[in-house]
């Protein structure tokens, strides 16, 4: 699920809810009613989202793209280099509360299109920016829905995973462990999935 309303409660530039010591509030919740979400931030603030793209590379520059469809709402907050960001994580209805969100895709905004309806104004929000490097993991690969090899190197489409990321280990559905070098994720209201390209 993407961020579109009602999930977007926190206005933008609002601080996410923090309990009485300043801290994240704790979830206490069944996780058996638990919705996969993607969020989008840019800057302090968090903005809602209907689709996005993003290509983050071990080496080179990665790309982050969003449409975030209320944009005569947004457009007047957003400023050229901020960090946007796309994080991944859960939601509990229940409590209205999000946990486990992890980075998955970062960049500043440096390129703001803007699109005219009759009734409304959709922004395509772009930039390019250096990939984070965490210590690296070993993940398997869940979902496995195709694979191709061009000169030795490995493509595979998958679900997306909370925590690959580029320089990690990756291991295919047959048993084939490479490094990571590129992940594409393509994330809109219905549908989600990554390509993982080995590195070299």
């Amino acid at each position: 699920m993407l961020n579109a309303f009602p999930l977007n409660a926190v206005p933008f530039n609002g601080a996410a809810p923090r309990d009485a010591s300043g801290l994240p509030r704790p979830v206490i919740s069944n996780p058996l009613e638990r919705m996969e979400v993607y969020l989008l931030q840019i800057g302090d603030g968090r903005v809602p989202m209907s689709s996005f793209q993003a290509s983050m590379r071990l080496a080179g520059k990665s790309f982050l793209q969003v449409i975030v469809p209320a944009g005569s709402a947004v457009l007047p907050a957003l400023e050229y280099g901020v960090p946007m960001q796309v994080s991944l994580g859960y939601y509990h209805p229940s409590d209205d509360e999000f946990d486990g969100l992890e980075t998955i895709a970062q960049a500043p905004l440096e390129v703001i299109r803007s699109d005219e309806g009759p009734t409304r104004k959709t922004l395509s929000l772009s930039g390019y920016g250096q990939a984070a490097q965490p210590a690296a993991l070993t993940r398997q690969l869940v979902g496995v829905s195709g694979r191709s090899i061009n000169q030795s190197r490995r493509r595979v489409r998958c679900s997306v995973d909370l925590l690959l990321r580029p320089g990690d280990t990756a291991i295919d559905a047959d048993g084939t462990e490479f490094q990571v070098g590129q992940i594409q994720y393509f994330v809109n209201a219905t549908a989600a999935a990554m390509e993982v390209l080995e590195n070299g």
